[in-house]
């Protein structure tokens, strides 16, 4: 059970009481299940592209050996982070996604020792930012999932895109080359069937099965590669205002 406002969380009689860390101590890193080379691809792989402000952060489902496990307890595997959203504008095909009622999405997360950490350069969301969010699919019209580690982008006071992709990469190149109102531009012009542009980029096929084990992963990626990368933090002793919100 967890309790608004305060440092503790009580899964059980049996399980010992436990923090959440208030931001990740690692980097883990996995590669993606879908690699993408401009935000045109990206963006045509999705189902629809979210501008929107994070309203709510808290702990989420347990991901992974043990769903039934309660946090906390020995059999628990890691924990997702619930991110409620307000969408401001959408993008989708011929414009047939609205978001009117509040959205969550799922990111990385804890482990069963409330240790945070996030997955590639995808870090922790914050509420009170804007962001720009590359969804996949998702019958359930409340939750979605981002669609790569690559796919979301904060949005600065000066409307530029930060990207969540890996340092370096073509996607994040792409990104960043964009204006908020630029990228709203093209998103539409992409997504419109009727007339679609003459340089229309291919989407990426979806992997036919997710990796074992990583199934009902918040984040599709493959198991992680080579050792976490410390961040510094250590703040599992700190208190941890989870459910937060605006």
């Amino acid at each position: 059970m967890a309790v608004a406002g305060t440092v503790t969380v009580l899964p059980s009689a049996k399980a010992e009481t436990r923090t959440l860390d208030t931001e990740p101590e690692v980097v883990a890193h996995a590669a993606e299940s879908m690699e993408f080379e401009s935000v045109g691809q990206m963006a045509v792989s999705s189902t629809a592209v979210v501008r929107a402000t994070v309203t709510r952060i808290e702990p989420g489902r347990i991901v992974g050996a043990d769903e039934t496990a309660e946090p906390g307890e020995e059999s628990a595997a890691t924990q997702a982070r619930d991110v409620t959203l307000e969408v401001t504008e959408a993008f989708s095909w011929n414009g047939k996604r609205t978001f009117p009622d509040p959205i969550k999405v799922e990111e990385w997360g804890w482990d069963a020792s409330g240790d945070g950490y996030q997955v590639n350069n995808y870090s922790w969301s914050e509420v009170g930012k804007e962001y720009l969010f590359f969804l996949g699919y998702s019958d359930d019209p409340t939750r979605w999932n981002v669609i790569s580690t690559a796919g979301r982008a904060e949005v600065t006071d000066g409307e530029w895109l930060v990207s969540s992709a890996e340092e370096g990469s073509a996607v994040k190149s792409s990104v960043e080359s964009y204006q908020m109102f630029e990228l709203g531009h093209y998103l539409k012009r992409i997504y419109d069937t009727k007339n679609p542009p003459l340089d229309m980029p291919d989407a990426v096929d979806p992997p036919a099965a997710p990796p074992a084990g990583y199934e009902d992963s918040p984040l599709p990626t493959a198991p992680t590669t080579g050792d976490p990368e410390d961040l510094g933090t250590n703040d599992g002793s700190e208190p941890t205002p989870y459910p937060s919100s605006t």
